[in-house]
This record gives C-alpha cells, sequence and structure tokens, in this order.
C-alpha cells in the first residue's frame, strides 16, 4: 500500500476535520461528489493508532481511498493502481 500526503478540505465541525468536500493530489485539485464507504481503524485497540478512511468518488468519476491519520492530524490517498496521472 503506498500512501501519499494531500491537503484536503472537510466539514469542520465541533471534533476538528470530518468529511473531505475536496482534496489536492499532485497539483490537482479534486471535488468530492460522494463519500460511499467510510471505516475506521485502531479505535478499539490502543496499541494501534485511531485512522479513518474514505472511499470517494469525485465530480470527474475517480475512485479514491483517503486516510486521515488522527495522532498526526494528517491526510494521505492510497495510490491508486495505475498510478493516475491528472
Amino acid at each position: 500500500m503506498q500512501l501519499e500526503r494531500i491537503t484536503v478540505n472537510t466539514h469542520d465541525h465541533y471534533q476538528g476535520a470530518q468529511e473531505p468536500t475536496a482534496f489536492c493530489w499532485r497539483n490537482h485539485n479534486y471535488q468530492i461528489e460522494e463519500i460511499f464507504d467510510r471505516w475506521y481503524e485502531g479505535y478499539m485497540d490502543s496499541t494501534r493508532m485511531p485512522l479513518r478512511y474514505y472511499k470517494v468518488k469525485t465530480t470527474d468519476g475517480l475512485i479514491f481511498t483517503l486516510r486521515y491519520h488522527e495522532l498526526f492530524t494528517a491526510w494521505s490517498l492510497l495510490v491508486p493502481a495505475g498510478d493516475i496521472e491528472p
């Protein structure tokens, strides 16, 4: 699994970074049309870092998986197979 750091715009509420609305990857901006899956890791296991994953569809029709690392407040993107170039 290869991850790359990205910049993400979110719906920010009282809990800090929430659902992603747009992101920038490799100098290309993507608007998120739909979040169609989300899952969590590490919340029940104190030895693991809490991570949130979002599977999103962009307005271009592309599918990406985004990851939010709560400890470092950092977003990354799971680089798709075939390494899509904008």
